[in-house]
């Protein structure tokens, strides 16, 4: 309970401070490699389970290109959110109501200890724009590997709430050229050529 208060109070404060740049980064994964596992209960119904699953691997996919191995792990009972030490994808319908998806975890010494990820399913704009979920679920991922908001309202990791008039449909998809070097200087990498 406390590592999740941190990181709603660290989210808080980040966006409070953005005005002055980017807030600071939990941490990263000592070995460059996000290792999670799938739970498939409570997926919205209007997806089959193979469009859940791979809605959420497509998406864990997409930060590979900052050098970040996005290693899935296959599904689990687990649930999201349990701060076990696993660190397990899924949907929860008990997130706050303003909440697409939520990324919480613990963290010691700038090092990534877990990150679990959790969508809420029963969001009708996500029915009516699987574009909008898709963005969600790359913008969680980011935050998964030690990412936090970003201050331009193009990047995929930029808070939804900040950039109020950006159309759903237009969201990118991708980590953006700034995302990706947020991505490789947090992590000391040298981008792929």
């Amino acid at each position: 309970m406390i590592a999740w208060s941190l990181l709603v109070l660290a989210g808080l404060i980040g966006t409070a401070s953005m005005a002055q740049g980017e807030p600071p980064s939990p941490g990263r994964w000592p070995t460059a490699e996000y290792r999670w596992s799938y739970n498939p209960q409570h997926a919205p119904q209007w997806l089959s389970g193979e469009e859940a699953r791979g809605l959420v691997i497509d998406a864990a996919h997409r930060w590979e290109a900052c050098g970040v191995r996005m290693t899935y792990e296959g599904d689990t009972d687990l649930l999201p959110g349990a701060m076990d030490r696993h660190n397990v994808v899924g949907w929860r319908l008990d997130l706050a109501p303003g909440l697409r998806g939520i990324t919480q975890g613990q963290a010691r010494a700038g090092q990534l200890l877990e990150r679990d990820i959790a969508f809420s399913p029963d969001r009708a704009e996500f029915k009516s724009s699987p574009h909008l979920l898709k963005k969600v679920m790359v913008h969680e991922f980011g935050h998964a590997i030690g990412l936090t908001h970003s201050s331009r309202c193009d990047d995929v990791m930029t808070l939804a709430a900040d950039c109020p008039k950006a159309d759903p449909e237009t969201l990118p998809l991708t980590p953006t050229a700034h995302d990706l070097e947020r991505c490789r200087a947090l992590y000391g990498l040298q981008p792929s050529k």
